[in-house]
């Protein structure tokens, strides 16, 4: 009779189950030992056992409260995470709220991860986005049970090598641990490389045995397609040097045609520029793997072409692995199919803007002529025009009035009234939050409550022309950005990415459009709800991050470029809905997505249904959304 047992313990939220067989009859069988079977299994399942509660041996917690418990679900970058030596990484966790208790961001017992062994050390990991060297950033958003949050931890490695274990156990802020909270993360530091400087003899530099490499795999070997049609192909290669690989390159580096007409181009919309097809950096050890997707296009006329493509890594072309696809075009491209174009200079990177712009934005209280304001950040300072009129203490309340043509200020032990109008500003943190309590915006499609919470700094002041109230909220341009509600938290990623580009070029180009805001808050501009937005739709505010600084240019310039819900098939162009001069890279596209649907908005512009589709059936990226709805345009880095 063949017996097993089973050994099971969660390590690090990671589950580990491991399988031992009695083997009885083998041992009956193939051993003239004298040991009894079930005597050989004992110690090996003691051995077994031992070896995996020392391993797993979690820091002594206690659990105050059971309702707050946790199940570890993924994690974004497997063990052991490899960073060089003074560089960051960005590790994304997903647990599962399988208590009873909703994790909110926003309250008083918050979610986090405390460093363990010894409890609450200071990590030399510690990144940028850390509550403090010994606390991790929160989990965004609120996470009912049954739910999955995410912990996003910045990681930035030590100057020195070696390999580390860094232990965590999460927390409900200020109350309890979390019941199955505990996990850990293997981390590899590299020593960052050193270049030695060399005279350049030609464009290519040889390093011997440093930058090596392997061809493992080509999904596209050779292609017949119709004209113009889009390939995605997908190169992995295996680092057989002994450096560590840094930033990646996919040139093109020519053709050859056979029986074909004229000079074919191979490039994609998404491509940097005419000769690179992609870019990137990435951290890639000797023996491990690289996988590359890139994009091209076959050529517009009917023949057959050999499609080239080098690799580089960090400056250093990869000769041995030049990829030669044959492609086999059977039919001539439609009609009205343009090849992409570039410009034929390979641009370096400048910021156009030296610094992140504020925005000021309009938030109606329409006839309350008051405003009632508390910070539990930080301190305010109060100014009216020049003149500082003081500081209003952190977790203190104001309140500031309208009546007779002066305003008046009450809070924080000051009082004073003046024909200007008032500001509050924050003193330390720019991105401070405050709370408007007298304010109202219920948007139950986003998160309950009343969204009364947003960042920077605030004036209150009656309109000039309609002689109504404003809360005006100045503040920096991704904080703006971040607490947008011009979408779905559970869209598909790269189109909320697209989304949030295009809003941040609608919000810029209309800077200065109202006498002393520039956009206002509602959906005649764009839907700003502030931090409660924020910190209920994370898969959008990480969106807006992860597309920092990036806005969508036409010649050089930043251009508007308007969105809506849905199309009937065809967007609509600029001068056919709103007239005036024509905009070029405002032109009618395909929206097949749409076909058959009544047109919701005004037409022009992107998608945001045919968008999301796209991304989601054929995977495209946020730069491939906008380069098809805005015709001809650049997506581009404006600022850091």
């Amino acid at each position: 009779m063949s017996h097993y047992s089973l050994v099971y313990h969660f390590l690090g939220g990671k589950s580990i189950v491991v399988y031992q067989f009695f083997w009885y009859n083998y041992f009956a069988m193939k051993s003239n030992s004298k040991k009894s079977p079930i005597l050989v299994t004992v110690i090996i399942f003691c051995s077994f056992f031992w070896l995996n509660i020392a391993k797993a041996a979690e820091p002594d917690v206690k659990i105050k409260d059971e309702a707050y418990a946790a199940k570890f679900v993924s994690q974004s970058i497997a063990d052991p995470i490899l960073i060089t030596g003074g560089e960051t990484a960005t590790i994304k966790l997903e647990f599962k709220n399988i208590g009873t208790a909703v994790w909110n961001a926003s309250g008083d017992r918050f979610i986090s991860a405390y460093t363990m062994e010894p409890r609450d050390h200071i990590s030399v990991f510690k990144g940028s986005n850390w509550l403090s060297g010994k606390q991790t950033a929160k989990i965004d958003g609120k996470i009912a049970s049954g739910e999955t949050g995410e912990l996003v931890i910045e990681l930035k490695a030590p100057e020195k090598a070696g390999e580390y274990l860094e232990k965590f156990y999460l927390a409900a802020e200020n109350y309890s641990w979390i019941k199955g909270g505990y996990f850990f993360l293997k981390i590899k530091a590299v020593e960052a490389k050193k270049t030695a400087v060399t005279e350049q003899v030609n464009d290519v530099t040889t390093n011997g045995a440093e930058y090596q490499a392997k061809r493992v795999g080509l999904s596209k070997k050779q292609v017949t397609s119709v004209g113009g049609e889009r390939i995605k192909q997908v190169l992995t290669l295996m680092n057989k040097g002994t450096a560590v690989w840094q930033k990646y390159r996919v040139k093109f580096v020519g053709t050859a045609t056979v029986a074909s007409l004229g000079g074919p181009s191979f490039a994609d919309t998404n491509w940097d520029n005419a000769q690179v097809a992609l870019s990137g950096e990435e951290n890639v050890a000797p023996d491990e793997f690289l996988r590359l997707t890139f994009n091209f296009r076959t050529p517009e006329k009917k023949g057959n072409y050999i499609a080239k493509f080098l690799v580089e890594v960090d400056g250093n072309e990869l000769k041995e692995i030049e990829v030669e696809v044959p492609v086999e075009v059977t039919e001539d491209a439609p009609v009205d199919y343009q090849a992409p174009t570039f410009s034929e200079a390979i641009e370096v990177f400048v910021p156009r803007l030296s610094e992140e712009p504020r925005l000021r934005v309009g938030i109606n209280l329409a006839d309350d002529a008051r405003m009632q304001f508390m910070s539990a950040n930080d301190d305010y300072v109060i100014s009216v025009g020049s003149e500082t009129k003081g500081a209003l203490p952190k977790n203190k309340i104001a309140i500031l009035r309208y009546k007779d043509g002066e305003y008046s200020f009450d809070g924080g032990g000051l009082e004073f009234s003046s024909p200007q109008y008032v500001k509050l500003s924050p003193q330390s943190d720019p991105h401070a939050v405050f709370t408007i309590f007298n304010l109202k915006r219920p948007a139950k499609w986003v998160t309950t409550g009343d969204h009364n919470h947003y960042r920077g700094a605030v004036e209150f002041r009656r309109g000039e022309v309609d002689g109504k109230f404003y809360v005006v909220n100045d503040l920096l341009f991704e904080d703006y950005v971040v607490g947008m509600a011009e979408t779905s938290n559970k869209a598909p990623i790269e189109f909320i990415k697209a989304n949030m580009v295009a809003a941040r070029n609608y919000a810029y180009f209309n800077k200065n459009k109202y006498p002393f805001f520039d956009v206002i808050a509602n959906t005649y501009d764009q839907l700003y709800l502030g931090y409660d937005s924020e910190m209920a739709m994370s898969n959008v505010a990480q969106a807006a991050r992860d597309t920092r600084g990036i806005m969508v240019t036409y010649n050089n310039e930043i251009v508007t470029t308007p969105y809506f819900g849905n199309s009937n098939g065809w967007t609509k162009s600029w001068k056919n809905v709103w007239g005036g001069t024509d905009k070029p890279w405002l032109q009618p596209v395909k929206a097949g997505y749409d076909s058959g649907r009544t047109k919701k908005g005004h037409g022009v512009g992107m998608s945001q249904r045919d968008a999301a589709i796209r991304a989601d059936k054929e995977g495209l990226s946020f730069e491939e959304l906008l380069k098809y709805y805005y015709t001809g345009v650049r997506v581009e880095k404006m600022y850091l």
